[in-house]
């Protein structure tokens, strides 16, 4: 794609043209583009979802260039405890499916290769593909093979012709990032052996709808997934849905279990399949619900900052995150209502917030000062159990303010 991005008037899967706006957050920069001075200029683009009434996936009306996107990139999955936690629990579900005494075992967008050290240091081969350059340096370094790429099937026969076929073939968090899926799973096929599995990890859409959680809306993820549109989409590839299990990743996500083989469904993947279908994940006026729930929402939170604002003057956040990014720019909170922004991610520490222009604190600095805080707006609430118990520690005794899942609670400490 040559493009800065492309505007899409068909679902990208079924190419159907019978697709319905849901949601419009307004035009917004890239929520990974943080910036190192405060007052430059960013490009915006459009960030609305629609509803594909044929096969029933959201998605974003914008494709943006993925080489803008991912060949440079700030999130790391080792700067998350939960993240490093769930990575063992992982390997041991997924190992768990293999009786290969010593599987090979290739993860699709690596990132820094956390997932990827458990079965590494079990003394099984392993190989990462990730596009961003400055992530795979640091994979590298800590000795888990990385590639520089994008998957695709040029990468899926080099892999299979120096190392060969992949037993278990994992993607975590990266389907609804490809605009090209159909290519993504060919050349997931091709690598796979006859008797592998591929493990897919996504947050998903049933989570995003009962917890509001509109703030994982952003140009990353053109994609907003259920457990029947994934099964719909990977069947036309070949693949067979066999198994299937919660995440708590990224606010509520699943990994569902492929095969090339016929496999016969787990019952915990038929408990879930049997919930998404009562709750109506899939239908049009679940979505319609969810965007008249945004509006409220944020109008609310609004109010609720301006009140604060005006007891307090300016907050601090915790969480520079993408889904921050969203968040803030959609209820227009920025440099009046907030001083800074903590995260732990050193990578982003000094930069600047896009859209906002919210500087980025050092977590260690404002840790040393934390009990001086009376009020602080935590925009990481996905990992809020970590961070709450972090800001205890510290002897934080203060108020936070969570504005997901749902409702915005403030509370003590």
């Amino acid at each position: 794609m040559s493009k800065l991005s492309i505007k899409e008037n068909k679902c990208r899967l079924c190419f159907s043209k019978d697709i319905e706006k849901i949601l419009d957050l307004g035009a917004q920069p890239l929520a990974n583009s943080l910036d190192k001075k405060k007052n430059t200029k960013k490009k915006k683009f459009p960030l609305i979802i629609f509803i594909c009434k044929n096969c029933k996936v959201i998605q974003l009306t914008e494709t943006v260039n993925p080489n803008i996107l991912f060949k440079e990139y700030f999130w790391t999955t080792s700067t998350s405890i939960a993240a490093k936690k769930f990575s063992k629990k992982f390997y041991k579900e997924i190992i768990s499916l293999k009786n290969k005494k010593k599987p090979f075992v290739v993860e699709i967008a690596s990132n820094d290769g956390t997932y990827l050290e458990p079965f590494k240091k079990k003394g099984y081969k392993v190989i990462g593909i990730d596009p961003a350059k400055n992530i795979c340096e640091i994979a590298n370094k800590k000795k888990i093979l990385t590639i520089n790429s994008f998957f695709d099937l040029k990468i899926s026969n080099i892999i299979k012709k120096k190392y060969g076929e992949g037993d278990i073939l994992f993607a975590r968090n990266v389907i609804a990032h490809v605009k090209n899926i159909h290519e993504l799973l060919d050349a997931a096929y091709n690598l796979i052996a006859k008797d592998g599995i591929f493990a897919i990890e996504f947050h998903y859409v049933k989570k995003i709808l009962d917890d509001l959680q509109y703030d994982s809306i952003y140009h990353e993820h053109l994609f907003y997934y259920s457990i029947q549109s994934l099964k719909k989409l990977f069947k036309t590839h070949n693949f067979n849905l066999f198994d299937g299990f919660k995440s708590p990743i990224s606010g509520g996500a699943l990994v569902l279990i492929f095969s090339k083989e016929k496999k016969e469904k787990t019952k915990r993947l038929k408990k879930l399949e049997k919930n998404e279908i009562k709750e109506k994940v899939n239908t049009i006026n679940k979505w319609k619900s969810f965007s008249k729930e945004v509006k409220d929402h944020s109008f609310k939170f609004k109010k609720e900052m301006e009140k604060i604002n005006h007891k307090y003057g300016k907050i601090v956040a915790y969480g520079a995150s993408a889904r921050s990014s969203t968040f803030l720019n959609y209820t227009e909170i920025g440099q009046d209502y907030l001083n800074f922004i903590v995260d732990k991610n050193p990578l982003k520490n000094n930069l600047y917030t896009p859209g906002t222009k919210i500087k980025i604190i050092d977590r260690k600095i404002f840790l040393k000062d934390i009990k001086k805080f009376k009020i602080i707006l935590l925009l990481a609430w996905n990992f809020k159990d970590e961070i709450l118990k972090e800001f205890r520690k510290h002897g934080f005794s203060g108020k936070v303010i969570l504005p997901f899942p749902k409702k915005i609670i403030t509370k003590s400490l």
